[in-house]
């Protein structure tokens, strides 16, 4: 005679709920969330890594066990503001300052999950965060005027690997160019003109970041509705594929991105530049923002 042990369901429900919570148990404690968020059934972000330290994200980083200090919503340490959704740190940005500590005017809006840059593959996923879209809901924390600008420089033109969104102000002659071309309709809302609507645009002379006399530089220029897209995904679709199809030497890495409102009315405008795929441009948007 066969004996047959049959688990009962209460109890087979039972053992699972709790080999699921000796899972989950160790990423509670530091903060973070399980791999999925009943909320919204979404996944966690698996972020990009060079491998490379960075102090940015050293201010930002979740604790873990390796990495104790605390940066979490409730404990955001020097952070003006964490947020994570649904409690996922992966999916979370921070308000970080600048280079002054105590400047607001000065922000960076930065992914609470590694990403090294813009050149990230990742950050081009439908499921991707709207980094851009946080730090456009974060211009609240910034102070010195109501003219911000969110920026983004590349890999060519950058010193830090934790992907980091300037929040300041707009250097006053770069706005008037932009408002000026806008006016002039060199600017539209075509996404698929915005690879061939280039403007001039000035930046400070005295820049660091940009080695030229020549304080004009030139920036691709299209007008938007909503900051609800990836605009890493645009960019990467609307000028860096066309331009690779056309045997430019252009890739995301070589990308610098800035977005401000438009002078005309609703929506935002947003600029690209670089310094090889035949534009006189640059490859960091330094040179137009007003961080004093």
């Amino acid at each position: 005679m066969t004996t047959t042990t049959v688990t009962t369901r209460p109890r087979f429900t039972r053992r699972i709920a709790a080999a699921a919570a000796l899972v989950v148990a160790p990423a509670l404690a530091f903060g973070l969330s399980p791999a999925a968020h009943a909320e919204t059934g979404t996944q966690h972000f698996q972020g990009c890594d060079n491998g490379k330290d960075d102090p940015i994200w050293d201010g930002v980083r979740p604790p873990t066990h390796s990495h104790p200090l605390e940066h979490s919503p409730k404990h955001p340490g020097g952070n003006f503001d964490i947020q994570w959704p649904g409690n996922d740190s992966t999916r979370g940005w921070a308000v970080h300052p600048g280079v002054d500590m105590t400047k607001t005017q000065d922000l960076l809006v930065v992914p609470t999950v590694r990403e090294t840059g813009i050149e990230c593959d990742n950050l081009l996923r439908g499921d991707a965060p709207n980094y851009f879209k946080h730090a456009y809901e974060s211009v609240h924390f910034m102070t010195g005027g109501p003219d911000w600008a969110l920026g983004l420089n590349s890999a060519d033109g950058r010193r830090l690997n934790q992907l980091h969104i300037h929040l300041t102000r707009l250097y006053g002659p770069a706005r008037e160019d932009i408002d000026r071309a806008v006016k002039a309709g060199k600017v539209s809302k075509d996404e698929h003109k915005w690879v061939d609507q280039v403007i001039e645009v000035t930046g400070h002379k005295d820049d660091k970041f940009i080695k030229s006399e020549d304080s004009k530089h030139q920036y691709r220029a299209w007008i938007t509705d909503s900051v609800d897209a990836n605009f890493f995904k645009k960019l990467n679709d609307d000028i860096v594929t066309p331009l690779h199809k056309q045997g430019k030497p252009v890739g995301m890495s070589h990308e610098a991105m800035l977005i401000t409102r438009n002078p005309a009315g609703k929506g935002f405008v947003v600029l690209e530049s670089d310094t090889n795929s035949g534009i006189h441009g640059v490859p960091n948007i330094e040179g137009i923002l007003d961080k004093r």
